[in-house]
């Protein structure tokens, strides 16, 4: 009897699991393309520099997971310099035992931005959610660009982040970024977010 408890027991969770792994992917699928001037549009801090940590928790038996991000310098103007933004987004890092034999798998959602420590990012933060208090990037996983090499990509690899954006005030060097998928050189890359920002303050 109790093998077959925990046969069952088994069962279930995987398939909870398979149901929001299903939930998870489609809500990734569905995800709403933004461009550039949208996502900048979108957010409440744009923020450049490292995640120096990425912990887990729960909070009213909410899951999240807790970034770190020490700021070299925020598009928007309003976080200082060399200061420390620190943010709760939903899920787990990963499954979690939870010390009774049951296995807690609200990790972070398929479409969410991931976080690792070390990471050179650039960061669209849309506002803090009214009730938790989570917050996530704009467009969610779009809204996260990870610098490497002098160059940005978010975790579409750009795909559409420049897609009917008006590009008459644009210099030459920013055009060509625009024409050209794929990694973009960072410095024109923030010097074009700070005249999107400031034309929308």
């Amino acid at each position: 009897m109790r093998a077959k408890s925990m046969l069952k027991k088994a069962s279930v969770a995987l398939t909870v699991a398979a149901g929001l792994s299903l939930a998870t992917s489609a809500n990734a699928m569905k995800l709403k393309k933004q461009n550039l001037e949208e996502l900048t549009s979108a957010s409440q801090n744009i923020i450049a520099g490292e995640v120096i940590k990425v912990t887990d928790g729960f909070d009213n038996k909410r899951p999240y997971t807790e970034v770190t991000i020490a700021v070299n310098s925020d598009a928007k103007g309003k976080l200082k310099d060399d200061s420390t933004y620190t943010f709760r987004q939903f899920g787990l890092l990963k499954p979690r035992s939870m010390g009774n034999g049951k296995v807690y798998l609200g990790v972070t959602p398929d479409g969410f931005a991931k976080w690792n420590e070390g990471e050179n990012v650039i960061a669209f933060m849309y506002k803090p959610a009214s009730i938790t208090g989570f917050q996530t990037t704009a467009g969610m996983a779009q809204g996260k660009f990870v610098v490497r090499d002098g160059k940005v990509v978010n975790q579409f690899a750009n795909t559409g982040l420049f897609e009917d954006m008006d590009t008459s005030k644009f210099s030459d060097e920013e055009r060509n970024m625009l024409t050209n998928p794929g990694a973009v050189k960072v410095d024109v890359f923030m010097n074009l977010i700070g005249k999107l920002a400031g034309g929308q303050q």
